[in-house]
């Protein structure tokens, strides 16, 4: 992935979602998550529909898909 690239710029295929393991091809809600390690040039995308990462994440934490 080029450094001056986004994520939503260079990923086309949607990954599936890392909560379920289900396709995200037609979600409205899916999100990209990049992971990165303070240690390294080290990266990790995961995909996710949103409402499925909503109900693993910590209390106070909550994923919100806005459509542009």
């Amino acid at each position: 992935m080029p450094n001056n690239a986004s994520p939503a710029e260079t990923m086309f295929e949607r990954l599936l979602c890392c909560i379920c393991g289900q396709d995200t091809a037609d979600s409205e809600d899916y999100v990209l998550l990049g992971i990165i390690s303070p240690s390294g040039p080290t990266q990790q995308w995961l995909g996710a529909h949103a409402e499925h990462l909503n109900g693993v994440l910590a209390r106070g934490f909550l994923v919100e898909v806005h459509k542009m």
